[in-house]
């Protein structure tokens, strides 16, 4: 997307400057330089909030990665702040990487939570990205659930989610966005290898919105 290649460059030039940097702060630095071009009205507040380093790397870091995961598209990055400070702990754990356990990556997250919120990425209600937002901490939740007994905790397991973006394309213009999300990951499973390291999201029912187009 627009800028990767100048934040990549950037990256490596702290890392060159600073090998002992901290992995959050080096990550949440990279997300940091979009965000500021991107939301130049909420980036003074955010600011503000980053002077508390636990703030800056739960939460902040949290909130850069669900933005970014939208392209900066979305336009309402006040209302993310507010779902993740208030309503989704677990989910920021999650997405700041401080889990108890692997850390997971959802092998075609950008698409679940881009194409998940639909057209609506305006959303003054905030509404849409609540939905949506419950929608991936559903997800997260039934991955860590396979992942109780691992052995270790030191390595990064990927899920594949790529089933539910199967979903969200084939609806096409008729996707109802986070409502729709939510409704499609209900009773959801994860298959994972025999390693624990790699798993696949399987769909048990079709959506209620599917039924009432049919």
């Amino acid at each position: 997307y627009m800028g990767f290649t100048a934040a990549m460059e950037d990256l490596i030039q702290k890392l060159t400057d600073n090998p002992k940097i901290d992995d959050r702060t080096l990550y949440f630095n990279f997300l940091y330089a979009n965000f500021k071009k991107s939301y130049p009205e909420f980036e003074a507040r955010f600011a503000t909030m980053c002077e508390s380093k636990v703030f800056c790397h739960e939460t902040g870091l949290a909130v850069l990665r669900v933005l970014a995961l939208t392209r900066n598209t979305y336009k309402n990055p006040n209302k993310v702040c507010e779902l993740l400070l208030e309503d989704h702990h677990p989910l920021v754990q999650e997405l700041a990487g401080s889990p108890v356990g692997p850390q997971i990556m959802l092998y075609y997250g950008p698409d679940l939570l881009r194409m998940g919120l639909g057209e609506d990425l305006t959303d003054p209600s905030g509404d849409n990205m609540s939905a949506a937002l419950a929608a991936i901490d559903h997800v997260y939740r039934a991955a860590r659930r396979t992942l109780i007994l691992a052995k270790s905790g030191d390595y990064q397991y990927q899920l594949n989610v790529s089933p539910i973006v199967q979903v969200i394309k084939k609806a096409g213009k008729d996707w109802k966005g986070g409502k729709q999300l939510v409704d499609s990951v209900q009773g959801m499973k994860v298959k994972n290898n025999d390693l624990n390291t790699e798993g696949i999201v399987e769909l048990r029912r079709p959506s209620v919105y599917s039924s009432q187009a049919t």
